[in-house]
């Protein structure tokens, strides 16, 4: 019989190019990725502690180095199994796998959550003109991109050559050391901004109306001005006919946790200190780190999320550096009522003024799960002794309605009890970012692909609908209105990055019912930021109160 050949060299070869790609792609990703993203963190949190930064440095390296070397090294096998033509470096497996690598992760850093009104130059009425525009510009990337890699592979190949690569790694380690040591140090000796601080009491100038606080999570501004031009929402009109209407800026890339913890507290980020939805803790990170923004940090860490010692923490009332607009005026004496704060409720903090009352974000479905018992209570309810109605009213039920049942109950409440109403009063609902993000595809479809005609006629009025539920709030006979007589204030923030939203810019909406002097009905305010004006709105219609700007 004749002898078979022997596979082992070709064997050998194999893996030897393949441990040769994947300690490229250790290298490419720990480097050229995982530090860069490492001091961008360490930057956006304002790590103080050296050791901390370090610990951050240690984790970046490995996460992305890791992965990159593991994509690098598979794909450039992939490639040489389906017997890819031989070329000279730039051109060899671990460059093209390098190449498709950075593809995949610029793309989608550039695209993900453009919305048609962020279009440059023009805005897409139907997906056909949207889809068209992202495969142009999907090209022009692309090829950038792609000549970008070549480029700096055929620089790599040039400093190995010389034998000045394994210098530049060195010298670029040192840099990234050294920035970790350094940042902390410098925030240290040059502190940020921070919150003001001031007595409650003496922000009271002058007796004023109560005022309704009312946060609508995820409302589209558009969408609302279409329905209130149709005669839909007449109570709501009648606040931008009479009161004061207009569009704020937001912040770019944030989203409902960062936007609301402004409103609130009428701060900018950097002052209220919170920059997204969670902390991401591992060892030696201390309180943890807010991640940044695509930079897939989110993604990556959860492929670790059952490594002891790494976990997700999400924000809540403890995070903010800033108290909320209700603490300030139930500490300034005034009678105060929350019904739901968004997490900047929880845990429930304890109200000072006698007849304040607090009820905290979750609520409805703590009820439900675990009754009414104290111990559990007392971390959404303050005063924990809540009457038996507004228990049954917020128990098991779904967002909007159960803060809507719930504030007219103890309304109704304190009226029997022959207490006034409060003079201020914070109502809170995520409904309509829920919603739109289930539903918006069938609410504009000629914006989607596949789209059916059964799914619009089952699901096209979803989105109107809870503007429809909304508008029951401040007016309608059982509404707010007609038991408390506030000033309203709303904020309606569209959805941060929303890829569902159809509509023109992401921006929040300030609408007051009542005017300024010297302003007139219906008249838009200065264009502003945030933190400047919806923040500050509120509170500054509270007695008189002054929201504390970012200025």
């Amino acid at each position: 019989m004749p002898e078979r050949p022997d596979a082992s060299p070709a064997s050998g070869a194999t893996f030897a190019a393949w441990r040769r790609d994947s300690t490229v792609g250790l290298l490419y990703g720990a480097l050229l990725f995982g530090g860069p993203i490492s001091v961008a963190h360490v930057v956006h949190n304002r790590v103080e502690s050296p050791l901390a930064a370090l610990a951050a440095l240690i984790l970046f390296l490995l996460l992305y180095g890791c992965n990159v070397g593991a994509l690098l090294g598979a794909v450039g096998w992939l490639l040489r199994l389906a017997a890819f033509p031989r070329f000279r470096l730039t051109g060899a497996p671990a460059v093209w796998a390098a190449c498709l690598l950075n593809l995949a992760i610029f793309q989608p850093v550039l695209f993900y959550g453009l919305t048609y009104g962020q279009v440059p130059g023009f805005e897409p009425r139907t997906f056909v003109g949207m889809a068209s525009f992202l495969v142009a510009a999907g090209l022009l990337l692309g090829a950038l991109v792609w000549g970008a890699t070549l480029i700096v592979a055929a620089g790599v190949r040039r400093l190995a050559d010389a034998g000045r690569l394994r210098r530049l790694l060195a010298a670029v380690a040192v840099v990234l050391g050294a920035a970790h040591l350094g940042l902390p140090i410098a925030f240290r000796l040059l502190p940020g901004d921070r919150p003001a601080l001031f007595d409650p009491a003496a922000l009271i100038a002058r007796p004023a109306q109560p005022v309704a606080y009312l946060g609508f999570d995820g409302l589209d501004p558009g969408f609302l001005v279409d329905l209130i031009d149709d005669g839909e929402l007449p109570n709501l009109g009648e606040f931008v006919r009479d009161g004061t209407f207009g569009r704020l800026e937001t912040f770019p890339g944030a989203n409902s946790a960062v936007i609301w913890a402004s409103l609130y507290t009428g701060e900018a980020p950097d002052r209220h200190h919170v920059h997204d939805f969670y902390r991401v803790r591992f060892p030696g990170s201390g309180a943890g780190l807010f991640p940044v923004h695509r930079t897939y940090f989110k993604e990556l860490i959860d492929l670790l999320a059952r490594v002891p010692g790494i976990s997700r923490r999400f924000v809540n009332r403890l995070d903010l550096a800033s108290p909320p607009i209700w603490e300030i005026t139930d500490r300034a004496g005034l009678p105060t009522v929350v019904v739901d704060g968004y997490f900047y409720s929880f845990p429930a903090q304890r109200m000072l003024e006698p007849s304040s009352r607090l009820l905290g974000y979750g609520l409805n479905d703590t009820l439900a799960a675990s009754g009414s018992a104290e111990t559990t209570l007392e971390w959404f309810v303050q005063p924990p002794e809540l009457p038996q109605e507004v228990l049954d009213a917020a128990a098991g039920r779904p967002d909007l309605d159960w803060q809507h049942r719930a504030v007219i109950a103890l309304l109704e409440h304190r009226s029997r009890q022959g207490e006034p109403p409060p003079r201020f009063l914070n109502l809170y609902t995520h409904e309509p970012d829920t919603v739109s993000h289930q539903r918006w595809r069938w609410a504009e479809p000629e914006r989607f692909p596949f789209v059916s005609q059964a799914g619009i006629d089952e699901h096209g009025e979803a989105v109107a609908n809870v503007y429809r539920q909304i508008e029951r709030a401040p007016g309608a006979r059982d509404g707010l209105r007609h038991r408390f007589r506030p000033r309203p204030v709303a904020d309606l923030r569209p959805p941060a990055v929303h890829p569902a939203s159809a509509r023109p810019g992401r921006r929040a909406v300030a609408v007051r019912a009542g005017r300024s002097p010297g302003s007139s009905a219906g008249e838009q305010p200065r264009a502003g930021r945030l933190p400047d004006r919806a923040g500050a709105v509120g509170a500054a219609r509270a007695g008189g109160c002054r929201g504390q700007s970012a200025g």
